[in-house]
């Protein structure tokens, strides 16, 4: 058995198309899909069985899996469950480039402003409670044109809508939901720009060229889901998606999935993933040391500097048990900046002197950058020394902000925290960005993977959401 270390808590892109042909088509191919071993796993219920071949791997992940939303994930964690659990139209491939995933081909005009894709006809959802029958059904254009639409909504948090909308008509149908409050009195019910053609084919027509947003559909925000799935209010919870993996159900704290044997490609050698999260970052380490869980995602500040020196190298006291890989992406922690709390100029001064080495206090944290607010929003409201501020439950943001708070004080000024997540003028600080915000400062955190040394080839790549399982393999005597 190994000892248990006690762990002390401090508190896409394609280029435009430009000039050339009238359309660029691009296909799906075998060679750019997610795993080079060819094994499929041959168990897809939840049971632990009595059989050699099993594979279940147990992961631990730093921020809470509040949802299985695409729509109200908040951090890398939701993320990376939910690429799993879901497909896009666009995928991301081992090197990096994208590639039709729920399609088997794209085709961009001229100037990249209409794209159209041909979905794949046998695709179908996961078999789901979310479905009457519990039987997955096949999936339509009529399907992703639904999830673009509720992107639009009220019930959805505002700043998803950002990120799509200069298609056509999103804007109309988004201010149409939140103005017009009678729905009997409402004369704009979708979206313009979004065609669906019959229900394999599906076009995006946009207001002006944008060589990026191929790169916005491969983020798992644009996942597909069944309409099923969607609960009169709140998130979804009952997943219902195509991705390589099935969500089974929700144990406590930890999402149980299984396998999608129907997945288009090649597959992992796992055949159940345990997705443990939603405990704070102490006692999530600690089940790791106890062997409870195989490997931690995304190791916490605090957990890092319990297992690594200043230079994120493993202290050579976890030589003999564990593995730490440094994956090639970041994530970045932003604070934004509410520009209707009239505290610019106080911001800027408070940013300009902190020293960044006592934020983080190692290098193996990485690095945090500053930007100056805009100090015109000052003119409406006088400045004053308290800075509330708001969504910091994450590990990582509650690591800096009992950095900062000291810096803070010292300097004049008092932070508090607001209890709940309403957003107001109160507010001066959040870390989500709501309209009206800009990004002041920005903590770029390497992803660190700790794991058993039993576990190999896990890793994130490409993107902080993109759990690349391509390489995975398990040592024989473990099997």
């Amino acid at each position: 058995m190994k000892k248990l270390i006690l762990l002390i808590l401090p508190v896409f892109v394609i280029t435009s198309c430009g000039k050339g042909p009238e359309t660029i088509t691009v296909r799906s191919g075998n060679s750019d899909l997610f795993a080079a071993n060819d094994t499929t796993a041959e168990q897809e219920e939840p049971e632990v069985v009595e059989d050699d071949d099993f594979v279940q791997i147990r992961i631990g992940e730093i921020a809470a899996i509040e949802s299985l939303d695409p729509l109200f994930a908040t951090s890398n964690s939701e993320w990376r469950v939910i690429n799993l659990i879901y497909d896009g139209l666009v995928g991301v491939g081992n090197n990096g480039s994208l590639y039709p995933l729920m399609a088997n081909r794209w085709t961009v005009n001229a100037d990249s402003t209409q794209f159209t894709f041909h979905l794949k006809t046998d695709l179908k959802f996961h078999n789901s409670p979310a479905f009457e029958s519990g039987t997955g059904r096949l999936v339509t254009a009529g399907d992703v044109k639904f999830v673009f639409e509720r992107m639009a909504g009220n019930d959805v948090p505002e700043f998803v809508g950002n990120q799509f909308s200069d298609i056509r008509g999103f804007k109309a149908l988004h201010n149409e939901l939140k103005y017009v409050k009678d729905p009997s009195q409402r004369v704009i019910s979708e979206i313009d720009g979004i065609r669906v053609q019959n229900d394999s084919t599906v076009t995006f027509i946009l207001n002006e060229p944008a060589s990026d947003f191929l790169n916005r559909l491969a983020h798992p925000m644009a996942s597909v889901y069944a309409r099923e799935s969607v609960p009169e209010s709140g998130p979804i919870q009952q997943a219902a998606g195509t991705g390589r993996f099935r969500f089974i159900q929700k144990q406590d704290n930890t999402h149980l999935l299984t396998v999608n044997k129907d997945h288009s490609s090649n597959l992992p050698d796992i055949n159940r993933l345990d997705i443990t999260s939603g405990i704070n970052e102490r006692n999530l380490y600690q089940e790791f040391a106890g062997e409870r869980l195989d490997l931690l995602v995304e190791l916490g500040p605090a957990t890092l500097l319990t297992v690594a020196d200043s230079t994120g190298e493993l202290l050579s006291s976890f030589y003999n048990n564990y593995e730490l890989h440094k994956a090639p992406v970041s994530s970045q922690y932003p604070f934004y900046f509410n520009r209707a709390s009239g505290h610019a100029a106080t911001v800027n001064d408070l940013l300009e002197f902190l020293p960044q080495q006592r934020l983080i206090s190692s290098d193996a944290l990485g690095s945090v950058r500053y930007a100056k607010a805009d100090t015109t929003s000052d003119a409406t409201r006088s400045n004053t020394s308290g800075l509330g501020i708001t969504h910091v439950t994450h590990p990582f943001y509650q690591f800096l902000m009992n950095s900062l708070a000291p810096q803070v004080n010292e300097s004049g000024y008092s932070f508090s925290m607001s209890p709940s997540l309403a957003y107001n003028e109160a507010i001066t600080f959040t870390t989500l960005p709501y309209p009206n915000t800009e990004e002041v400062l920005t903590w770029e955190a390497p992803i660190y993977i700790l794991s058993h040394d039993r576990v190999q080839g896990v890793t994130v790549t490409h993107y902080p959401w993109n759990l690349d399982l391509t390489s995975f393999s398990l040592n024989s005597e473990e099997r």
